[in-house]
C-alpha cells in the first residue's frame, strides 16, 4: 500500500529560496533577517536579506528567503554520545 502522507523526517531546499521541513522541530527565534530552530537532532540557523515563515504547523513548516546568506546545521550531541 502506498503512503499518502510523508512520515519520515524531510528537509527540502528549493532554489535556495524555500526551505520545507517535515518532522519534529522546536522553533527558537526569528527576525526579519534570521531564523533559528532545532530539527530532529540538529540546530539550524538561517540568515538572509529577508526571511518569511509561510507555514508553521505541528510537524511541518515552510520558510521563504530572499538572498540567502548562510544556512548552518549543527548536530546536537547528547551526553550519552559524548566521548570521554
Amino acid at each position: 500500500m502506498k503512503k499518502l502522507f510523508q512520515s519520515d523526517p524531510l528537509i527540502e531546499l528549493i532554489n535556495c529560496r524555500q526551505l520545507r521541513l517535515i518532522g519534529t522541530y522546536k522553533f527558537l527565534e526569528a527576525s526579519e533577517k534570521h531564523c533559528a530552530f532545532l530539527y530532529e537532532n540538529f540546530s539550524i540557523l538561517i540568515k538572509a536579506e529577508k526571511v518569511h515563515i509561510d507555514v508553521l504547523k505541528e510537524e511541518e513548516f515552510i520558510i521563504h528567503v530572499e538572498d540567502l546568506q548562510s544556512l548552518e546545521m549543527k548536530r546536537q550531541v547528547t551526553d550519552y554520545e559524548k566521548i570521554r
